[in-house]
């Protein structure tokens, strides 16, 4: 009876030993399996260069750029590009003569024919009544009308904000030359005349004045006159 339990106690043993041996070889390929299985860290690529026979290795980092993008320059205004202005029209003289006075718009001048002081908005050019008085340029004729003061009047747009305003003409005018008509440069559309009130005591003249977007301004910036002076063409 001793025997046979001391025999199975020396089995119970071996099994004992047995299990526990298979339990650490187990848990050892469940460890080496789970090594094997990690993902290795994803490294930058790298790059090699040579110096020499020796090789060197460096990590490049990767960064994503965005790119760069220049807007075309410009200049002018919006969304238009500047281009060179235009260059002037070239005036013709309104008629051939010799200008006794000048534009001036602050300086009161005494006035012979009123016998007072008033300023002088456009050049008097001296020229016997009936001389020819051109348009200065091409041209639309916006009006024609009578003037107590300054008599007979043609007014010409010529673009640009440019009028031309002829004064003091003689009552009868070219034939065609109307309102609403165009007109070229150096075309007949008067005569000098006597009929500005105003003037009366001046040699005959044309009185001419010119604006620029409905402003005065010295006409002399736009036609010539002096010893050289160009004279129309007929």
């Amino acid at each position: 009876m001793n025997t046979k339990f001391k025999m199975n106690e020396k089995t119970l043993t071996t099994l004992l030993y047995v299990g526990a041996a298979i339990l650490v070889v187990a848990i050892l390929c469940v460890s080496i399996f789970a090594f094997a299985s990690r993902k290795p860290k994803t490294k930058g690529p790298t790059t090699s260069s040579t110096d020499g026979g020796a090789v060197t290795t460096s990590k490049t980092p990767t960064t994503t750029e965005t790119p760069i993008t220049t807007a075309p320059t410009t200049t002018g205004n919006v969304g238009n590009i500047d281009t060179p202005n235009p260059p002037s029209p070239t005036y013709k003289n309104p008629v051939e003569g010799t200008v006794s006075k000048t534009h001036d718009t602050e300086t009161l001048v005494y006035s012979v024919t009123m016998n007072d002081y008033r300023v002088h908005t456009g050049i008097d050019v001296e020229a016997a009544v009936g001389t020819p008085v051109y348009a200065i340029a091409d041209g639309t004729i916006l009006k024609i009308y009578n003037d107590y003061l300054m008599g007979t009047c043609i007014e010409i747009e010529h673009g640009d904000g440019i009028v031309s305003c002829y004064r003091n003409l003689q009552e009868t005018l070219p034939e065609g030359i109307t309102e609403g008509a165009k007109v070229t440069a150096g075309q007949l559309i008067a005569g000098v005349g006597e009929t500005a009130i105003i003037e009366q005591s001046d040699e005959a003249h044309l009185h001419f004045e010119m604006k620029k977007n409905g402003e005065l301004v010295d006409p002399l910036d736009y036609v010539s006159y002096g010893k050289n002076s160009e004279s129309l063409e007929k």
